[in-house]
């Protein structure tokens, strides 16, 4: 999807490509891609940290201290923490067979998109949905918390093209709900709500498909006598919408809207619950392709097989957003691909516990980022454009070759190499899980989508296909407005709604130079700035607290934030230097245990 630009024997850029999705063009963070390759902040061979100083060592001693760590320490006190800052099936998925093969403790994977997957499957037995192709033919595009303008570009650039009408929903006037020709904005935790109001309406209005519920629903007669709860009153009072526009937002609906829906809702209250809602809009519309969530499902890649499980298993899984606090309950932590320390919910606390020696932390990356900086060994990886892995998406159904387009830099080793290498240090060589050559895990993974490797390395890119829209796999083999397997789980089989508690809600919206907090080093980390209402102003600066926690922001005025919102751009260290993720609330939302860290309810005072 790029073709590499070389000058002086070095990659000097990336032209994208001008077809789907790439369109011709990408954000500063991938332009970032080839600063970050030869960044003075790359890690050229292994460090070992000795007297509070890295000292540079051989990979052959790297690879037997890790081994000797692993091998020392109790296999449930051993975790690994690893998440998509690459989507290469070598780069994320394949090393956890390591973990699995001796019986470490993993983390759950819900930081991002677990709870709106796991949300939709109640009641499509699914969580894919529309592709790029189908947006680009949109006559109305609803944005639901997802900032698109900035986080989505091409999806907003296909929906600006398309000269769809285009609504956005979300808690703040962002840039994408002030570019909108319906800006939508909510109390925190109260989308639900909202989508529930509009459900209403339409049914009121009879504007629902009586053949599809009909024929391909079950529970729509509960899920009517529902939502008539949710009317526009009610809206109004606990959404903070008023009547005339959730009007305006049914009939935009009405009109065969298609609905983006963003990761960030999973991470709120109510966030599940609110997915699950906004689906069933289009379940009424009878258009089981007009939202997109998430296509990671939609393909059939194995990604079980990549990772081992089926011949390996986690002593335990460890949510996301309580490892920061369960952290002393492990002795050794491996990472890859992520940045835990400031990315996850108390992650400083991971930092701490390294340096005060409880634990001992590895990590394999590019840069020396937060995570790497506390580290006791940290390895040089190699960045996707360094190495040959293959690649998929959360959004379009390419699936991709990808080719190294540039050398390796200084010493690094691709993951999948370092797995294996620390295997055979221990002994687990011959394991049937690291014996099997990396590529032909790959190859196998891959089957299930109706691909073979060696069709996808003879063409560069292969187009997956996307499953019967009309099939459900649920309990009832229909769309279920009415949700059964969420009933013998003991959840709501409605998407239910609690009152949020009141006080300051913490949040946070994304920013055009980073994602998460890659890029710091080739833009500069996010200033610790807390946007808010110029009534809520209290000083230059403030602290915000939370469980006897406390981070120091800069406040700035700003009209377009709601009183008694705190908005935060990307994920800074605060004005002393502490992640700002310290005071975030990582409790695990029901379904798929993201945790709600978009409403963090906090203290705020001045300091």
């Amino acid at each position: 999807m790029f073709e590499p630009i070389v000058a002086g024997g070095k990659l000097a850029d990336l032209r994208p490509a001008r077809w789907f999705p790439v369109l011709g063009f990408t954000c500063p963070r991938g332009r970032a891609d080839v600063k970050r390759l030869y960044s003075e902040r790359r890690i050229k061979r292994p460090l070992l940290r000795s007297g509070g100083n890295f000292i540079e060592v051989g990979w052959n001693r790297a690879i037997a201290e890790l081994a000797e760590r692993l091998r020392s320490a109790d296999p449930r006190r051993v975790i690994h923490v690893e998440y998509d800052g690459n989507q290469g099936l070598l780069t994320w998925y394949y090393p956890a067979r390591l973990f699995n093969a001796l019986g470490t403790a993993s983390t759950d994977y819900s930081i991002c998109s677990a709870e709106g997957h796991a949300a939709l499957k109640l009641h499509w037995g699914r969580s894919w949905g529309m592709l790029p192709e189908e947006l680009a033919a949109a006559r109305a595009v609803v944005f639901w918390g997802v900032n698109a303008a900035i986080s989505f570009i091409h999806g907003w650039a296909l929906a600006k093209r398309a000269r769809a009408t285009i609504a956005a929903v979300d808690v703040a006037l962002t840039e994408t709900l002030k570019a909108a020709d319906l800006p939508v904005v909510v109390r925190p935790g109260t989308d639900v709500v909202l989508a529930l109001g509009i459900a209403r309406e339409l049914i009121s209005r009879g504007s629902y498909d009586r053949h599809f519920v009909e024929r391909y629903s079950y529970g729509f007669e509960k899920f009517a006598e529902y939502v008539q709860r949710f009317d526009p009153q009610y809206v109004e009072a606990e959404a903070g919408v008023d009547p005339q526009t959730l009007k305006k937002l049914a009939d935009l609906y009405e009109s065969g809207a298609k609905t983006v829906i963003g990761f960030s809702l999973g991470r709120t209250l109510n966030g599940g619950e609110a997915v699950r809602a906004i689906s069933l809009i289009h379940g009424l519309l009878g258009d089981p392709l007009g939202f997109f969530y998430s296509n990671s499902g939609a393909w059939g890649i194995d990604f079980d097989y990549l990772r081992g499980l089926h011949a390996g298993r986690p002593s335990s899984v460890v949510p996301m957003g309580l490892l920061g606090n369960a952290v002393d309950k492990f002795d050794v932590m491996y990472v890859w691909n992520s940045n835990p320390v400031m990315t996850l919910p108390q992650g400083d606390r991971i930092c701490e516990s390294a340096r005060r020696g409880d634990l001992f932390l590895a990590i394999h990356d590019l840069i020396l980022n937060e995570t790497a900086e506390c580290a006791d060994l940290v390895l040089p990886a190699p960045s996707y454009l360094e190495k040959d892995d293959v690649m998929y998406s959360y959004w379009h159904n390419l699936l991709v070759y990808n080719r190294a387009v540039a050398q390796p830099v200084g010493e690094s080793r691709p993951e999948h190499w370092v797995v294996r290498e620390v295997a055979k240090a221990l002994g687990l060589g011959h394991h049937v899980l690291m014996a099997e050559d990396p590529w032909d895990a790959v190859d196998r993974a891959l089957r299930p989508a109706g691909v073979s490797l060696a069709e996808l390395r003879a063409r560069g890119v292969v187009v997956l296909r996307r499953g019967d829209p009309m099939r459900f796999n649920t309990p009832s083999g229909k769309l279920e407005f009415y949700s059964t397997s969420a009933e013998r789980r003991g959840a709501s089989p409605l998407p239910a709604y609690a009152r949020p508690a009141a006080g300051y809600v913490l949040t946070f919206t994304s920013e055009p130079l980073h994602t998460n907090t890659q890029f710091f080093k080739e833009y500069g980390a996010p200033p610790p700035v807390v946007y808010v209402n110029p009534e809520d102003l209290k000083g230059d600066y403030a602290c915000l607290e939370r469980d006897g926690v406390s981070v120091k922001v800069r406040l700035v005025a700003d009209p377009a934030v709601p009183r008694g919102v705190l908005l935060m751009r990307g994920i800074p260290r605060d004005a002393e230097g502490r992640p700002v993720n310290a005071v975030v609330d990582g409790t695990p939302n029901p379904y798929g245990g993201t945790p709600r860290i978009n409403t963090t309810v906090v203290d705020l005072r001045p300091c």
